[in-house]
């Protein structure tokens, strides 16, 4: 088993079965199963979400002390220790910053991927119906897949637009009792008249209408990184960090936009909706945890802990 398909068998199988869960619940409706999952892992992240929160406003009260400490600095090396300790002093660490909620939210990420991907064997888990199902309808599926595509990789999404010509191809090694649930899963694995396994970029031409998807997707991550930036303005960020993260937020939509164009109508389908449901939760999140509130909270735990202190060292003094 190779390393990236026993790190997929870590992840993905518990998504997968989530999925598996929603699309049960919903009627066998797999447009609803994803976007319900995606509102879960939003709720399952949103405490880190909060806390990151709450670390951009607090870089507001902490920007001054930033400067000053450039302003003493000259040497790059020297400068950036000092911002280093400053930051370790205010316990301000990389996992409260973007950087860190990344590093968590990849497993996610990774996970989703597999599951969504590879359906017949992280959502359906097909090898129960025989022992290598899947690999021996992988193989098979190659010869009426486009030689070098990108779902050569994997395989298994091509095989529910193939099933009546694996039936035929492999007679009692694809057993009945795994075809009829193959092809009840493939008749729901849509997105209204769009089959979740399509990819845009290669049947825009027979299919027109399918680019709404990249474009959705694209608009989505648009609006999120603007709202990003502008709230990141409002943060007063200097001239240098604005700029990288202009940059970096800019490129999202359009990585956004080639990932939804390149990869099955499902991934982009996910994109979209976790997209927009980032912007709702920083609109949301920016209404209760305003950085005026935030700065007002942290001096009042620094005033809590500054006079517990200085409770203990009296305590000590009267002994």
């Amino acid at each position: 088993m190779g390393f990236y398909k026993l790190i997929y068998n870590i992840f993905s199988y518990p998504f997968g079965w989530l999925i598996w869960l929603f699309y049960s619940l919903f009627s066998k409706n797999y447009l609803m199963a994803v976007i319900v999952l995606a509102v879960l892992v939003k709720l399952v992240l949103l405490p880190t979400s909060i806390n990151q929160q709450k670390s951009t406003a607090k870089t507001k009260r902490m920007q001054s002390r930033i400067n000053k400490i450039k302003a003493k600095y000259t040497d790059p090396n020297e400068q950036q220790q000092a911002i280093q300790d400053f930051y370790s002093k205010e316990g301000f660490g990389s996992m409260s910053t973007g950087c860190g909620a990344l590093l968590i939210q990849m497993p996610v990420i990774m996970g989703l991927y597999g599951a969504i991907y590879m359906p017949l064997t992280y959502i359906l888990r097909l090898n129960r119906y025989g022992d290598g199902l899947v690999d021996t309808l992988s193989k098979a599926v190659e010869k009426y897949t486009e030689s070098g595509s990108r779902t050569s990789r994997w395989m298994e999404i091509p095989i529910l637009n193939h099933l009546d010509e694996l039936k035929a191809d492999l007679g009692d090694k694809f057993p009945d009792s795994a075809y009829n649930v193959l092809t009840d899963f493939a008749a729901h694995f849509k997105a209204g008249p769009f089959n979740f396994g399509d990819i845009p970029g290669q049947i825009w031409h027979d299919q027109t209408s399918i680019i709404i998807i990249p474009i959705l997707a694209f608009l989505a991550a648009m609006g999120t990184s603007i709202y990003s930036l502008i709230r990141t303005r409002r943060m007063g960020s200097d001239t240098q960090n604005m700029a990288t993260m202009g940059c970096m937020l800019m490129f999202m939509p359009f990585m956004s936009l080639w990932l939804s164009w390149s990869f099955p109508v499902g991934i982009g389908v996910y994109w979209a909706v976790n997209s927009i449901l980032s912007l709702i939760q920083m609109v949301i999140l920016d209404k209760i945890y305003t950085p005026d509130k935030v700065i007002a909270q942290v001096l009042v735990d620094e005033t809590n802990v500054r006079r517990s202190k200085e409770l203990v060292v009296k305590q000590g003094a009267d002994v």
